[in-house]
């Protein structure tokens, strides 16, 4: 019989130096599998682990022998003692688990609702799970149902085209002003964590011809190296300003890099050509009096906050529809699983009443003696015809037994009948 059961950590449970103590790079992932399938009562396991979350996805023989072996892992493997440990897990245990590994998997439990990274991350740990093999039969049909419910999520809802990151929604913010960005010019100011999510987004977007400029020649080197773009000297900031569609500012400068008199001359030179301004940075780069300038336009982070707002509410909608299709996943997903569950038991008692009957057959013929073979084969079918019968009441009644019976007692009572428990189990 099968047990899921996941116990983890993640942003809502416990603040970030704790997830890294607790967390798994590749090396500690292959090594923590191996050790966690030995562990009493582990029938199967894998281990997610990710910036936000580490947890633990397993099949397990009994439950709280189970959640022991768990939690004992955990503690050992992060060295942060149980008592430390177990108040800021969770535990989720059978439909339970099911629905919180497919929240999950959907990133409906994400610390930024729908983003998409947590897929991928999931279907990583579980190939991990896989080579180790640590996953069997009921792991496997968990995760491909859990990847397909968060494909169903992606495919009938909204829930991931609404940027929600400030850097996201800039960029999302010139491609409505522009539509194609592919033959933009676009040039980002700042090296740092945002500017490299913005290359990043705009190369994903396809655009060419992406600049980089930052106070550390390296630094600009290197980013733009990464996307293919081309790093440009910091101290010629106007010169390139005036060839470029689009410029985004992430710095951490504390004064203003562009004034209001360096773009009219800029706007003089390139004739009035639009060109877009999007800063990022606290405090700001661009002098708020920019955008008053005939076809400069400019926004900044208040700007941009406003569009992630809205676009959370949005995703919120679609969390909502989210959470009715993962309800009806989860049902359908335990009502497969019952039957999965008691596929052996029907094949056993299937056999074991054909058995009997062939038994009693073969002992009859032995007492009348010699028979035609034609006799024999028309007592063989009886036989089977009458196994059938037999056996189609209590087949059905395990298959599609009612909500009012309960199914697990019902499975012993079988076993024991026809001494199945030992082929079973």
């Amino acid at each position: 019989m099968v047990n899921y059961v996941v116990v983890g950590l993640n942003h809502r449970t416990a603040e970030l130096d704790f997830r890294q103590m607790a967390s798994f790079d590749a090396d500690r992932l292959l090594i923590g599998l191996n050790q966690l399938s030995g562990d009493p009562g582990i029938l199967e396991a894998m281990i997610l682990s990710t910036c936000n979350r580490v947890e633990i996805i397993s099949n397990v023989e009994e439950t709280e022998e189970g959640l022991h072996s768990i939690e004992a892992f955990l503690s050992e493997s992060s060295s942060i003692p149980l008592s430390q440990m177990q108040p800021k897990l969770y535990r989720h245990l059978e439909e339970n688990a099911v629905r919180h590994v497919f929240r999950v998997a959907s990133s409906l439990d994400s610390m930024v609702l729908g983003e998409p990274q947590i897929l991928g991350q999931l279907k990583s740990c579980y190939g991990s799970a896989v080579e180790s093999k640590t996953v069997g039969a009921y792991l496997n049909i968990l995760l491909q149902a859990a990847f397909r419910t968060a494909k169903h999520v992606r495919s009938k809802t909204s829930i991931g085209e609404y940027p929600v990151s400030v850097s996201s929604a800039a960029v999302e913010l010139v491609r409505k002003i522009f539509g194609d960005l592919r033959k933009k010019k676009v040039l980002i100011i700042g090296a740092g964590e945002m500017g490299e999510t913005t290359v990043r987004q705009l190369a994903d977007l396809g655009v060419k011809g992406i600049y980089v400029a930052n106070r550390s020649p390296e630094a600009a080197r290197n980013l733009a190296q990464s996307y293919n773009g081309t790093p440009v000297p910091f101290n010629e900031l106007t010169d390139w300003i005036a060839r470029m569609d689009i410029v985004f500012t992430s710095t951490g400068a504390s004064e203003t890099l562009i004034h209001r008199q360096m773009i009219q001359g800029i706007m003089h030179a390139r004739k009035n050509e639009t060109i877009v301004f999007i800063d990022i940075s606290v405090p700001r780069n661009i002098a708020p009096d920019v955008g008053e300038i005939d076809n400069v336009f400019c926004y900044d982070i208040d700007d941009l906050q406003a569009v992630v707002e809205a676009n959370l509410q949005e995703r919120q909608k679609a969390a909502a529809e989210a959470e009715k299709i993962i309800d009806m996943e989860v049902s359908k997903f335990c009502t497969k699983l019952k039957s999965f569950e008691v596929a052996p038991v029907v094949t056993q008692v299937q056999g074991r009443i054909k058995e009997i009957c062939s038994t009693e057959l073969q002992r009859s013929l032995r007492k009348i003696g010699p028979q035609q073979a034609k006799q024999i084969q028309e007592l063989e079918s009886m036989i089977a015809r009458i196994a059938g019968k037999i056996a189609h009441p209590l087949v059905m009644q395990l298959r599609n037994g009612h909500d009012s019976i309960d199914k697990a007692a019902y499975v012993d009572m079988i076993k024991q009948i026809f001494k199945l428990q030992k082929d079973s189990d």
